[in-house]
């Protein structure tokens, strides 16, 4: 499963101009001198916080991947190793349309890691379900209590097209956890999409390989829904944590900006800016994350702190893990093709003269 660094890093610039392209107008439709008085006078203390906050978030990313690799199902991959995977994950998802990239990206580490591909792909099935179903009850519950902070919005009729979207996707998810042959026909889907950033022609291979693991996924996907519901509900549970985490996250910044809007006005708003952003299009939800984060926080923001608001909140919710997830992903690309090369022209080691493998997709 390997990476195309030109393509990796050609979707890296996509990601950096719109970044930079929004930003630069919401700085300048916005910004004022008190904008700038905004920034010298944030509360550092709350500036700490949000970076403890932000380490928290990598963590909880990480456990929550963890928690299915404690050898009673799967074989024991290190907590170490389920960070980095979740780091690769957001900075794979950030240079790809759609962020499609995650997923294979959370894979390859696993993988790398000892990992079955089956097994490693049956945990992300179900982390996935557990994030459908909880912007789901979440956004569902605000459409019935309907806030004041959401009702001065004006967008209640796009939670509602939400939350059926939300439903169709997890129907899905389910009629794939039923009948997990459906995957054969996602995965192509997937590897058309992300295809781009791939080497020639390993999309297809990768798929090819993945399908061979259906059967052995299907298997892990039974044995969790029988024998280890209560990690299931983990699941779920440590999803709620990890995004109420990231709410708390915009509540500092807003804080530090020496406001004092209700806890639960900031999570409300920030229940709705993960669900419209966990669809978006954009690699990274770049622009549409900073242009919907300055709309949606207006009611509580005054519009010259907005643009500090954006950039703090982007920084320390997507950034900082964004800069660390590509470290650790050129790492172990780099890795990976020394190991290749320290192969080549030694038979013992699998080598011919010639770099002929890529990397091995693990049996279970």
């Amino acid at each position: 499963m390997t990476l195309e660094k030109k393509h990796i890093l050609r979707g890296l610039k996509i990601f950096i101009l719109l970044t930079f392209t929004t930003l630069a107008v919401i700085f300048i439709t916005q910004a004022t001198q008190e904008s700038l008085k905004a920034i010298i006078e944030f509360k550092k203390g709350y500036l700490i916080v949000a970076f403890l906050l932000s380490g928290m978030d990598l963590f909880l990313g990480g456990l929550r991947i963890h928690i299915f690799f404690t050898k009673k199902i799967l074989k024991r991959v290190s907590l170490w190793n389920c960070c980095r995977a979740n780091l690769a994950t957001m900075f794979v998802a950030a240079v790809t349309p759609s962020q499609t990239g995650g997923g294979p990206a959370q894979l390859y580490i696993l993988n790398r890691s000892g990992a079955p591909l089956s097994g490693a792909m049956s945990v992300g099935i179900i982390n996935f379900f557990s994030c459908l179903l909880f912007f789901l009850i979440s956004v569902l519950f605000i459409s019935v209590t309907l806030p004041r902070a959401i009702i001065e919005l004006k967008i209640d009729h796009i939670i509602r097209y939400g939350i059926v979207i939300v439903g169709l996707v997890l129907g899905s998810v389910v009629f794939l956890i039923i009948k997990p042959e459906s995957l054969n026909w996602l995965l192509q889907k997937i590897t058309r999409i992300s295809g781009h950033i791939w080497k020639k022609n390993r999309g297809k291979k990768i798929s090819q390989k993945i399908t061979e693991q259906v059967v052995q996924f299907k298997d892990y996907l039974y044995l969790f829904l029988t024998k280890e519901r209560p990690t299931l509900f983990l699941s779920f549970v440590m999803t709620a944590i990890l995004y109420f985490n990231k709410y708390l996250i915009a509540y500092v910044i807003v804080r530090g900006l020496n406001l004092s809007p209700s806890l639960w006005d900031v999570f409300y708003i920030q229940t709705l800016q993960f669900f419209l952003l966990y669809f978006s299009p954009t690699p990274g939800s770049a622009g549409a994350a900073e242009v919907s984060s300055a709309f949606l926080m207006s009611k509580l923001v005054p519009l010259y702190q907005l643009p500090v608001f954006v950039i703090l909140w982007r920084f320390f919710v997507t950034y900082i893990g964004i800069v660390l997830g590509g470290w650790i992903t050129i790492k172990d690309l780099n890795e990976f093709f020394k190991e290749k090369e320290m192969q080549v022209g030694d038979p013992a080691r699998g080598g011919g003269g010639k770099l002929a493998q890529k990397p091995q997709l693990a049996s279970s």
